[in-house]
């Protein structure tokens, strides 16, 4: 496939964070493995499915269809996501015993801006949970389990960025449980009013390949609307949420390749794209159960206690 569209597609991908980018990346994975001959694929409908589930938290739902790739000069905005949100679908949890239907609302501290959820299910550590999506015509399905126990967090340090002391760097420290298969991911949140995490860059570790004691780096993700803001660091003064969250091995490998994506992507001679693992039977994309980690600091210089399990 010609340079023409690797540089169409990471002028697409070069966009607002985590969740626009793991649509794009799921529809345009699957066009990179399809067209040596075509400049541009046919449009293709995919059903995109973003579900999680924490221990202690109620599960959250995102339903769209994939995007398509235009020969085009403006990037696709953010608020053309809304023409992508499948707003009517009917989104069930299962625990094996009870099932729940969640109810579908506007709730703009996610992109795209649309949820599924339910205050009648709250997630329980071991437990494995089902999910269903049924929209015009098609099923899908995806299972997930909740890992018994959180990660082991000995400490998280946050210290000036050698490169710019007005920002600092964020980093856990982590204790490696021998006998447990133990599978990590980290995500953030900068600032007030979120509910969102973001997905930290390179945050993901199999706890089987780390010392007894091995570090997370919290890196902001890739790309933001604001390019006045490009920095993998946090700035000075700021709130930073952290979420370190302890996840099966299929969600692991979803991650992993998700990450391996977001490398890859500023490798000079590497395919933009590169195919995203998936559970969403159907469809693409995620659901999965995590037992987490959380923090809330200010982004000063400073050591914090974690839960030393």
């Amino acid at each position: 496939m010609g340079v023409a569209l690797n540089q169409l597609l990471l002028q697409v991908l070069n966009m607002r964070g985590f969740r626009l980018h793991i649509i794009l990346t799921f529809f345009l994975a699957a066009l990179m493995l399809s067209c040596e001959k075509r400049l541009l694929p046919e449009d293709q409908n995919v059903i995109i499915v973003e579900g999680w589930i924490d221990a202690g938290g109620q599960p959250v739902v995102m339903v769209t269809r994939s995007l398509p790739v235009r020969l085009r000069d403006d990037a696709i905005e953010l608020e053309h996501l809304s023409d992508y949100v499948i707003k009517f679908a009917r989104v069930t949890v299962s625990d094996g015993v009870n099932s729940v239907l969640l109810t579908g609302r506007v709730d703009t501290r996610y992109v795209p801006g649309y949820i599924y959820t339910s205050n009648f299910l709250t997630g329980e550590a071991g437990k494995t949970y089902t999910l269903t999506v049924r929209t015009g015509g098609q099923h899908l399905e995806a299972e997930t389990t909740i890992p018994l126990y959180p990660p082991s967090v000995d400490s998280v340090v946050c210290g000036h960025a050698p490169s710019d002391p007005s920002r600092c760097e964020v980093t856990a420290y982590l204790k490696r449980n021998s006998g447990r298969e133990e599978y990590f991911k980290s995500f953030y949140q900068e600032g007030v009013g979120q509910a969102q995490f973001l997905s930290s860059f390179l945050g993901v570790v199999d706890g089987s390949l780390t010392d007894s004691l091995f570090t997370i780096p919290v890196i902001k993700g890739i790309t933001d609307y604001d390019k006045s803001d490009d920095s993998r660091f946090f700035a000075n003064d700021t709130l930073v949420s952290l979420k370190i969250s302890a996840m099966d091995d299929i969600s692991y490998e979803i991650w992993r390749s998700y990450e391996d994506n977001n490398r890859f992507r500023s490798m000079l001679f590497s395919s933009s794209v590169r195919e995203v693992a998936t559970n969403i039977e159907g469809g693409r994309g995620y659901w999965c159960g995590f037992n987490s980690f959380r923090l809330d600091f200010k982004a000063v210089p400073g050591t914090y206690p974690g839960n030393n399990l």
